[in-house]
């Protein structure tokens, strides 16, 4: 893995700064390549040197994508969150413990799930922003976004049911 990180730093250094042209996060990503080319070194030792480059670049830019598309749903947090009034956020008396105590079991559980089905399932039901608003922030098409939320909210609840099923044994 050394010689693979000396051999290919620079040319990973290169594919990411293509992608993100920010000097601050180049480091962490050329860390967090090798990471992920790590999980894949029996993919790696069969490769000859050109398809192991080309692999190598793919990765890198893979991870930088990747995140420039965490830091864009980050930023469009930040952004909707301050536009809440933060009265809101102020519980009601009239809430009941059993209501509060089943929202937290099941913000816990969203927070279990994949990162794109967090996304989703906030903004839907945290910010409560229509379908287009949502895609918008994602990059994604309505369609798509309607067909992340199926897709979140069966993970969720099955992640429930096991939960459920591991109190009652």
């Amino acid at each position: 893995m050394t010689s693979l990180y000396r051999g290919y730093y620079r040319l990973v250094r290169r594919a990411i700064y293509k992608v993100t042209s920010d000097e601050g996060c180049l480091d962490d990503l050329i860390n967090d390549t090798f990471l992920k080319l790590l999980e894949k070194i029996s993919v790696l030792r069969t490769l000859d040197r050109c398809s192991l480059a080309a692999y190598i670049v793919y990765t890198s830019r893979s991870v930088s994508i990747n995140f420039i598309r965490r830091q864009s749903v980050q930023n469009t947090r930040l952004c909707y969150g301050l536009e809440e009034d933060l009265a809101e956020g102020i519980s009601d008396s009239r809430d009941t413990i059993g209501e509060r105590m089943a929202q937290l079991d099941l913000w816990k559980v969203i927070w279990r799930l994949p990162e794109r089905h967090k996304d989703v399932l906030y903004f839907k039901y945290g910010l409560e922003l229509p379908d287009t608003e949502i895609a918008k922030a994602l990059s994604i098409t309505p369609a798509s976004v309607r067909q992340v939320l199926t897709r979140a909210r069966r993970a969720a609840k099955r992640l429930m049911e096991e939960e459920v099923g591991t109190y009652a044994r």
